[in-house]
């Protein structure tokens, strides 16, 4: 597995109150590129969205969400309309941003790219967003082409291999190399939370590579019985490793958005609950 203890957590003031919080990756700090997943507190989104909610399709005052977005865009030192965000399927579609469709979602949901589950691009100084409440945020960072990427990994994208096939989409368009990237596993659901039914703990034994890493049984006490559960951070892990993707450039997050206080969970919240979301933000690289 890969290391599980270089990520920090950052503020992003300059507002009344509380300053939003962020979890990041240590190892890419040295890189051109500003990035991370938001934690929940630091906003104005009231209850059960409190506070710093992103998503604008979960019934949340849409006010509240354009003012928590815009506090995100003043840390990224960009106006609020450069948002970049994509219409997420829980699939496997890939699309890149280019000029054309700079702040696609940014204040509507309708107007976001469509149908997308990863987005991907090398121009700088636009921030690209994606939503998380449990579903594995992965961004994917080349420093040879100086190019980013950010990808919703539910479920069904993990199985169906999106990180991977993120990073061929890049390698066709820039070049990109998988023993040139790091890639940073935000807070997601983890193993001991993320109970599944037999069925689908089947599915995950017959796509993985080692089932035994990614599918076991935890007793359920008010069942009385074993439960089967599936390790979605380490299906990735290995899918990226056997991609070739060094192992000492992959970082995962030791945070389990189900269990972890600072977290929007899904699961846990019975689906009446806001959005973290992935930011990935290219600096301008210094020639």
């Amino acid at each position: 597995m890969a290391r599980q203890n270089r990520t920090v957590i950052r503020e992003g003031g300059g507002f009344p109150g509380r300053p939003f919080e962020f979890e990041a990756a240590a190892a890419l700090t040295g890189f051109p590129l500003m990035h991370g997943v938001t934690r929940r507190f630091g906003g104005v989104s009231k209850k059960p969205f409190d506070s710093f909610n992103l998503g604008l399709h979960v019934g949340d005052d849409i006010e509240a969400v354009w003012e928590n977005r815009r506090r995100l865009a003043k840390h990224l030192r960009v106006g609020p309309e450069l948002l970049t965000c994509a219409q997420q399927v829980h699939g496997t579609e890939i699309s890149e941003v280019t000029a054309e469709n700079v702040g696609a979602g940014a204040f509507q949901m309708d107007k976001a790219i469509p149908n997308s589950d990863a987005i991907f691009t090398r121009l700088e100084e636009v921030p690209l967003l994606l939503l998380v409440a449990d579903c594995v945020p992965v961004l994917v960072y080349d420093p040879t082409h100086h190019a980013v990427a950010v990808i919703h990994a539910g479920w069904r994208g993990t199985i169906g291999h999106v990180p991977v096939l993120t990073m061929q989409a890049m390698a066709d368009a820039y070049g990109t190399r998988p023993q040139d990237c790091h890639v940073y596993l935000g807070p997601s659901i983890h193993y001991d939370s993320f109970e599944v039914s037999e069925e689908l703990a089947d599915t995950f034994r017959e796509a993985s590579y080692i089932p035994d890493q990614i599918v076991g049984y935890r007793y359920r006490a008010d069942k009385g019985i074993q439960t089967p559960h599936v390790n979605l951070q380490q299906f990735i892990v290995q899918d990226l490793r056997q991609f070739g993707v060094p192992l000492q450039h992959i970082t995962v997050s030791p945070t389990d958005s189900m269990t972890a206080a600072g977290c929007y969970s899904y699961r846990r919240e019975f689906g009446k609950t806001g959005r973290m979301a992935l930011f990935a933000m290219l600096r301008k690289k210094k020639k």
